[in-house]
């Protein structure tokens, strides 16, 4: 019964860290990376396409993005969507390429987005233990229904414990190493 709780609960909690990852992949720290355009979609023939969809992206360079795009009917759309995502990017069309140069980050930037994560991390953990929350409610239920004694109750609300201070490390290392990221001039 325990096992199936804290699989659970790690179940959970990782896909907590995934969503943090995810969303820490779309700041970027002054180089380039093609997930910084995963949001942005154009207007293709009056569908909201991703760009992903209507290019190839690579990154060419330590400061450039290259958008190889599939249709020559797609530039314009693409580039204004680009342009209008405010992410601060100025597409150049190139033939049937779109290159997009990665600014370097200024310091009053740096701060912005050092804040940005603090909050991201402040938000994990509050899911994390929200998590935890529910998971020791279902224990304390099974404890009430006298499934499980008073004294495993306390037992596997100590595991609980022990797994979210786990994922709380490691969702404050993810927030240190993109900081660090950052930080880097």
């Amino acid at each position: 019964m325990i096992e199936g709780i804290k699989k659970e609960t790690e179940d959970l909690m990782s896909k907590t860290l995934e969503t943090l990852k995810s969303s820490l992949s779309k700041i970027r720290a002054g180089r380039p990376n093609p997930s910084l355009l995963d949001t942005i979609e154009a207007d293709y023939f009056e569908v909201k396409t991703p760009l992903k969809q209507l290019s190839n992206i690579s990154v060419t360079d330590a400061s450039t993005l290259n958008l190889n795009v599939w249709d020559k009917n797609a530039i314009k759309p693409i580039e204004k969507a680009i342009t209008d995502s405010n992410l601060g990017l100025s597409p150049v069309v190139n033939g049937t390429n779109i290159l997009i140069k990665i600014p370097p980050l200024t310091q009053e930037r740096r701060e912005d987005l050092k804040k940005l994560l603090k909050k991201e991390g402040e938000s994990t953990k509050i899911a994390l233990r929200n998590i935890r929350r529910n998971i020791n409610t279902s224990i304390s239920n099974l404890e009430k229904e006298k499934k499980i004694s008073k004294d495993f109750e306390r037992d596997y609300m100590i595991e609980i414990q022990e797994i979210t201070d786990k994922y709380i490390n490691k969702s404050e290392e993810i927030i240190t190493e993109k900081t660090n990221e950052i930080s880097e001039v």
